[in-house]
């Protein structure tokens, strides 16, 4: 399900990379273009939430970074215009098998066709017709491809504040609430890597909804071992959480005292009975609540 959603949303975004080991690999490479882009193009947080509300802002930078994306991943073409042929052929490789899902693939890009059509004022740098292009996803495609949108702003922003630290030569131990959310979005798309938990859970999880399904909780599972936020027991790492605490106090130690008091607090979570063991569904759940709920108050952004 996610496979298809993804290729469904970027209009065959992976273009480029047809010949990938794995739709993973694809995914990946996706990142890396955003990654990138925000180098040239930096979005800062009030553009996010107009974006996060289906509103590209009125600013050349934030459409070109989408011109910028949708180039490297070949869904716009050197004239700057949505290459809808291109498209419809990596529809057609992917889902051949899925008539259903092919069919519902061509329709949104037809209808997304007219972007071509329209006048714009930068001719082949097509920044005004990626934010064409945007507003069609919003308003033609399936509640469930527009959520990549919001995937799109969400790395958008991580990428750059990863880009300008490495960029800049900054050390580890000066990690920001943003990097590491970018490194853990990519766990989640990892251990997602079969499709099981769909874009509308992934996004409920980027909302910082606690999830109820009990694939969700072991895709966030799958995720919190992969960073060794939880061992193999199924359990909260303390001590790795105060490895953690170490690398985000930014020389601040009021921030190393925080930090390692919400762990204090959420390694509690122990404590409690879970119905699958060592697997760690459950407690992942209850790590993620207790992230949420508590970062806040310890001065964490998140």
């Amino acid at each position: 399900m996610l496979n298809s959603i993804f290729l469904l949303f970027t209009f065959g975004v992976f273009s480029l990379y047809a010949e990938a080991l794995s739709m993973d690999d694809l995914k990946q490479k996706y990142v890396d273009n955003i990654l990138e882009c925000s180098k040239q193009y930096p979005i800062d947080r009030a553009d996010a939430e107009q974006l996060q509300n289906r509103i590209m802002p009125d600013k050349e930078p934030i459409k070109c970074l989408f011109a910028c994306v949708y180039k490297l991943a070949g869904m716009m073409n050197d004239q700057g215009e949505l290459s809808v042929e291109g498209v419809n052929a990596i529809s057609r490789k992917y889902l051949a098998e899925d008539p259903e899902k092919l069919q519902k693939s061509e329709e949104f890009t037809e209808a997304c066709r007219s972007v071509n059509d329209a006048p714009v004022s930068d001719g082949t740098r097509g920044c005004d017709r990626a934010a064409l292009i945007f507003k069609c996803t919003i308003e033609k495609s399936p509640d469930d491809i527009a959520m990549w949108n919001l995937l799109v702003v969400f790395l958008a922003i991580c990428s750059c504040v990863y880009a300008r630290r490495r960029s800049s030569g900054a050390e580890i131990n000066g990690l920001t609430e943003e990097e590491l959310k970018m490194e853990f979005t990519k766990l989640i798309m990892k251990c997602n890597k079969d499709g099981e938990v769909d874009m509308t859970e992934l996004v409920q999880l980027q909302n910082y909804v606690v999830p109820t399904k009990q694939s969700t909780k072991c895709v966030l599972a799958c995720a919190y071992k992969a960073a060794e936020v939880m061992n193999a027991k199924g359990e909260y790492d303390i001590d790795h959480a105060y490895k953690v605490a170490e690398m985000m106090k930014n020389g601040d130690e009021k921030r190393l005292v925080n930090a390692k008091k919400m762990a204090d607090l959420c390694v509690k979570v122990n404590e409690l009975s879970v119905s699958d063991g060592e697997k760690g569904c459950d407690r992942a759940a209850m790590i993620f609540k207790c992230t949420v709920e508590n970062a806040p108050k310890f001065g964490f952004k998140l």
